[in-house]
């Protein structure tokens, strides 16, 4: 084969050079958007902008942007790049507060990327836009109402007995365990049985069948990281190529699995106090008996009279039902784990909580109930540290859905703009949580959240969009502590790391290499 003529590899070359003329022209074009509007920038690179390690998964995303904030240090708010695409940072709370509150309606959007014929188990609450987010949220709402907890409280109780039974005979033995797995399967068996209605023994059987599908809501591969980054990043290259959140079998599994047992209490007239006959209700007559002026009391009456009376379809139902798991087992276990590392570091705050449960325990005749979950002051403090220093949903995404201008400045978000609250970073700002990577349950004294701004905690997020299932959440989490705590002690081992690594794949901020503790039976915890 021969050499190519002169002439044609001079055109290649002029056809290459012109190419990559265009491509420096547009990059250099793009980059220069934040610079042109006046709006303070961290420097991008070609081509990632500033997001290069967190694309190479070098960087958990929360940690990514505990990076940018604080190359913004000073200012209020900053601009960055995905690739050529503006994103642009909030860190002053009192912007925040109006971004998630005073001026919700420039930023009711998470500007997620949502397919219903490709993926119909995403069309959920969490991603939903606009007018349907809205509709949706006011039919939820009153399913997690303090009534409607306590309805499910005991199916908690009942898989946390179950908890603290499976680890009798390791914690005789004072073995160490790797706690993290087990604590998702009591959170798996639990909103298993409210979302789905099925009993799925996690905690009996770690091979369980619904285990196993529900590990891989979340696959840690390469490749669905990259496509969880995008989807917070970049979604629009999501939509474009088409990438998959969550693979189509399971997805069938979880759909299929929903409609079967909706479908056989229907036929048979069963009835249960659990999420799925709420469901029901709402399929049925549209709505869910909602308990008097919830809605105003939560600061949700604006939404009230934009609902209507119109049941969803099964595919609605169950991609709602899919949420309230995948959302909630993952989160409320996670929670958990850090908590009893922390616990386990600091033995004098683990004994503390134990002589509250103790005592509140005792005052209910050792029974854990929904209002001595209420009583224990102390472990609310404890759970809410918990999630200051490890928040399992590490930034709060918002679109501009109508070009918004900041308050006291000459500055125009633009429509379609990506904006991030990057709530990681500012729960660990020394500003307002001094020496934040102690752990300190006393910053949640009255006292001290009172001199706090109150959007500097964001765990949950805040305003109409705040997780729906927070009070669940914090209850399933609550309640397996109390379980453990009242019969065992944890403690570090050598399989221990300290500090923690972080593992960069998964969206939700997670340990790697899972939690291993070292667990010993209380002596004393049958006294109670």
């Amino acid at each position: 084969m021969g050499l190519l003529p002169e002439t044609t590899l001079l055109a290649v070359g002029a056809a290459v050079a012109s190419l990559l003329t265009v491509v420096y022209i547009y990059f250099k074009k793009s980059f220069s958007y934040w610079k042109e509007r006046n709006v303070p920038y961290i420097e991008p690179t070609f081509p990632f902008g500033n997001f290069r390690n967190l694309m190479f998964l070098k960087i958990h995303i929360g940690h990514k942007f505990v990076d940018l904030y604080k190359k913004l240090d000073g200012e209020k708010y900053g601009g960055t790049y995905m690739f050529t695409k503006p994103e642009f940072i909030f860190r002053d709370p009192e912007i925040i507060k109006n971004v998630l509150v005073k001026d919700f309606s420039s930023f009711h959007d998470r500007g997620i990327f949502t397919d219903e014929q490709f993926e119909p188990l995403t069309v959920h609450l969490f991603r939903l836009p606009g007018n349907r987010w809205r509709n949706l949220r006011v039919k939820l709402t009153p399913t997690f109402t303090s009534g409607k907890m306590k309805m499910m409280f005991q199916t908690l109780v009942d898989c946390g007995q179950e908890l603290g039974d499976i680890l009798q005979e390791t914690a005789s033995r004072e073995e160490i365990i790797e706690i993290k797995e087990i604590l998702a399967r009591y959170s798996t068996d639990i909103i298993s049985s409210c979302a789905f209605g099925i009993q799925s023994h996690c905690l009996e059987n770690p091979g369980a069948e619904f285990r196993q599908w529900g590990k891989k809501i979340f696959p840690t591969t390469i490749k669905s990281s990259i496509t969880g980054s995008l989807s917070a990043l970049l979604p629009s290259m999501v939509s474009f190529l088409k990438l998959r959140g969550l693979e189509p079998k399971v997805s069938e599994y979880f759909r299929s699995l929903f409609e079967e047992t909706m479908t056989y209490r229907e036929k048979n007239n069963i009835k249960r106090n659990d999420f799925l006959q709420l469901l029901i209700q709402i399929k049925n007559r549209g709505k869910v008996e909602e308990e008097h002026g919830y809605l105003e009391q939560n600061g949700h009456g604006d939404l009230e009279n934009k609902s209507d009376e119109n049941g969803l379809s099964m595919n609605l139902l169950a991609a709602q039902a899919f949420v309230f798991f995948a959302a909630g087992f993952e989160t409320s276990s996670t929670t958990m784990t850090f908590c009893l590392y922390e616990l386990s570091l600091h033995q004098d705050i683990q004994e503390r909580l134990r002589e509250e449960n103790d005592v509140v325990l005792k005052k209910h005749e050792g029974k854990i109930t929904y209002e001595a979950i209420q009583e224990m002051e102390y472990l609310d403090k404890v759970v809410s540290e918990t999630l200051r220093k490890y928040p399992p949903v590490t930034i709060l995404n918002r679109e501009c859905t109508k070009a918004y201008k900041i308050p006291d400045t000459d500055i125009v978000l633009e429509k379609g703009v990506l904006t991030a609250i990057p709530v990681l970073a500012l729960h660990h700002d020394p500003k307002y949580y001094p020496d934040p990577e102690r752990f300190d349950p006393e910053r949640f004294s009255e006292e001290e959240k009172a001199k706090r701004h109150h959007y500097v905690y964001l765990p949950f997020g805040e305003g109409p969009r705040i997780c729906i299932g927070m009070r669940f959440g914090l209850m399933l989490t609550k309640v397996g502590l109390v379980s453990l705590l009242s019969k065992y002690q944890f403690s570090l081992s050598e399989k221990t790391p300290v500090p923690l690594v972080m593992d960069t794949k998964p969206f939700i901020l997670a340990p790697a290499g899972g939690m291993w503790l070292q667990i010993k039976q209380r002596a004393e915890y049958n006294t109670i």
